[in-house]
């Protein structure tokens, strides 16, 4: 079976200095598309409705607690930020569900791999403590190279890290 697959609205470092990485998906084009059938059905079954046509209104209100149901499940808001002078990696997902953080020891995370082949994500590798184990940055796949090149820069801004570590200041 293959996995859920989106290859637009990729995840994109939204801040990236020496102390901070910021990484975010926004699926605004995702809510955008599905609020456009969400509301379309809606003025379809009002309409069907007011005319009197029973079964087609019973349809489009259907479709419309369909599309209701996908914009539930599937639009959420994901952000990383590695934020290095707290030393800790916050994860926040925000969808109409609610809203959730998990703070993780920086120092804990090993690296970030690409994990797929056809559809890919990117999943974050702890080696030790409490949070030991894979943790995807998504609960999806996609396309593309968005999941590499997130993977790489956060490797890049890790391995960046060790370098500070070893050397000292960086400034």
């Amino acid at each position: 079976m293959r996995a859920l697959s989106r290859n637009f609205g990729d995840m994109k470092v939204t801040r990236n200095t020496q102390d901070i990485l910021i990484v975010e998906d926004r699926p605004i084009l995702v809510a955008g598309l599905l609020a456009f059938f969400f509301i379309g059905a809606v003025a379809g079954s009002l309409g069907a409705l007011s005319s009197g046509e029973l079964v087609a209104a019973l349809v489009l209100l259907f479709s419309t607690v369909f599309v209701g149901l996908f914009i539930f499940a599937f639009v959420r808001r994901v952000q990383l930020i590695f934020n290095r002078p707290q030393n800790t990696l916050t994860f926040r997902k925000r969808s109409l569900q609610g809203y959730s953080e998990v703070v993780h020891p920086l120092n804990e995370l090993s690296h970030a791999v690409t994990e797929g082949s056809e559809t890919k994500r990117s999943v974050l590798i702890f080696k030790k403590g409490m949070s030991a184990g894979e943790h995807p940055v998504t609960g999806y796949l996609t396309d593309g190279k968005g999941p590499q090149r997130i993977t790489d820069a956060i490797n890049a801004w890790l391995k960046d890290a060790a370098a500070v570590d070893s050397k000292g200041s960086n400034t």
